[in-house]
């Protein structure tokens, strides 16, 4: 997994360093998401959403967010979690300009965990600190409409310890498939 990531980041990464036309082309798209994903060996709803700039209708840089809904016994009580993040967003499509192309995406963020458990000063509060989460994914884009495109994706997290008093680093960790409406110009 770590070689995949790595091999991720490259890619992404060395865009930049490909010989560029003398024109740059400039848009931007933005996208809602669904996914499921598993929290603790148990599946979550995460919903959230990404948008950029897109640089010659490949290259896309901009931000994402994701919060993922999830709910675990404590104490022999169920209790709602969640576990958020944002952070900046890369993506690179591999032949754009096709009714069906590829992309290849990475969140780089900072994420927490809040306790659902209602108390009389707040509804969520943090649980444990704050810590990194990477998660590279690769989708499927169909043209819908000139600036609508469905997106189905499969992803990995990759979480930090969040020091948290109910889970641990590997309870945060797995995949995820999911959806999202990407509108812009592509």
């Amino acid at each position: 997994m770590k070689r995949l990531f790595l091999m991720l980041a490259i890619t992404v990464s060395t865009i930049g360093a490909k010989a560029q036309d003398s024109k740059i082309a400039v848009g931007g798209h933005g996208a809602a998401t669904s996914e499921l994903t598993w929290i603790n060996g148990k599946p979550a709803l995460s919903v959230g959403a990404y948008g950029g700039v897109l640089l010659n209708h490949k290259f896309l840089i901009g931000l994402s967010g994701n919060n993922t809904f999830f709910d675990q016994t404590v104490n022999n009580k169920k209790e709602n979690f969640q576990l958020n993040y944002y952070g900046l967003y890369t993506e690179y499509r591999i032949l754009p300009s096709q009714p069906v192309n590829i992309s290849v995406g990475l969140t780089s963020a900072l994420g927490w965990q809040e306790n659902g458990i209602l108390t009389e000063q707040k509804r969520n509060r943090k649980d444990g600190e704050f810590t990194y989460v990477f998660q590279p994914k690769i989708g499927v884009n169909v043209k819908i409409a000139k600036f609508v495109q469905a997106q189905m994706y499969g992803s990995y997290r990759i979480t930090g310890d969040t020091q948290s008093r109910y889970f641990t680093q590997s309870n945060y960790n797995g995949f995820s498939a999911g959806a999202a409406l990407v509108f812009g110009s592509f």
